[in-house]
């Protein structure tokens, strides 16, 4: 709860807030911004072990007996698709209180080590009042959806993909021809081989391309604030 001078600060319009009320009042707001920015990372966390863990599950299932359908490990590389769309929705949200904690942290905590005066309040606190009134996200959902495909899940591709290959190879038998593997790519006798392979390159190579031309997440949360008296907008994106 906010101290007694921050509620009577507040109480009074067009009195200013004594220190001691602004410095508890942003305390707790620090705090809370610190939970929010925890409970994302964990589902951040949850949604990648998820991943993982049917990712070896399938791989597993699959490679251990020739009975099973190739196409299965084709359902894997949706399911990391699915988890990328959602673990692009929270990292925005993620991305978003780490830059919060960075205006808190280097306008008014950075100073107050150094013993120094606050940053000046239009460099730090009007972008966080105007943030606060009206939050927007920084990064859009394919930025975000790029760069969890590079930090995570391009690796879960690369193995899916490589034990798919195998698969197709090893079973019912080891193919003898180059053939007669392409012959086994087909689903059924509904989907021929070429739109197999042709679709499962695209993926492939797509998200290779889109994780190696995306900005790392150091990139991303280099954030600087306006130099003093600049106008523009208040939240320039990385």
């Amino acid at each position: 709860m906010p101290s007694e001078p921050a509620v009577k600060a507040f109480a009074q319009p067009g009195t200013a807030m004594r220190p001691e009320g602004f410095a508890t009042a942003f305390a707790h707001l620090y705090r809370a911004e610190m939970h929010r920015m925890t409970a994302w990372r964990q589902r951040l966390d949850v949604t990648s072990n998820w991943a993982i863990l049917l990712t070896m599950g399938i791989t597993t299932f699959t490679l251990g007996s020739h009975t099973v359908p190739h196409f299965v490990l084709l359902l894997g590389l949706a399911i990391v698709a699915i988890s990328i769309l959602m673990e692009a929705r929270r990292y925005r949200h993620l991305h978003h209180s780490e830059w919060r904690l960075h205006l808190m942290d280097r306008g008014f905590y950075a100073p107050l080590l150094r013993q120094e005066a606050p940053a000046p309040p239009e460099r730090w606190r009007e972008m966080l009042a105007a943030d606060l009134e009206q939050p927007r996200l920084l990064i859009s959902l394919f930025c975000a959806a790029r760069v969890r495909l590079r930090r995570n899940y391009l690796p879960l591709t690369y193995f899916t993909t490589a034990v798919w290959l195998t698969k197709l190879y090893v079973h019912p038998a080891s193919a003898s021809s180059v053939a007669e593997f392409y012959q086994r790519l087909t689903v059924g006798s509904f989907i021929p081989s070429w739109f197999v392979a042709g679709s499962a390159t695209i993926f492939v190579v797509g998200s290779t391309v889109l994780a190696l031309t995306c900005p790392t997440i150091e990139a991303l949360e280099r954030w600087e604030l306006p130099e003093p008296g600049r106008k523009g907008d208040p939240f320039p994106l990385p």
